[in-house]
């Protein structure tokens, strides 16, 4: 689980990456820095992603 100090501790990197919660929600840290929680779901055999930044 990502705790507040977890996210915190993200920097930026070359390349923009993810660091994996539980059951589809991620963080997504561009190399800008910018971190954005997002959310990987499938409805009738779609993917889909919400994200909030």
């Amino acid at each position: 689980m990502l705790t507040d100090t977890a996210l915190k501790a993200l920097k930026q990197k070359a390349k923009a990456y993810k660091v994996a919660d539980r059951d589809g929600m991620y963080v997504h840290v561009t190399p800008t820095g910018r971190k954005s929680f997002r959310y990987d779901y499938r409805i009738n055999g779609r993917s889909r992603r919400c994200a909030r930044a």
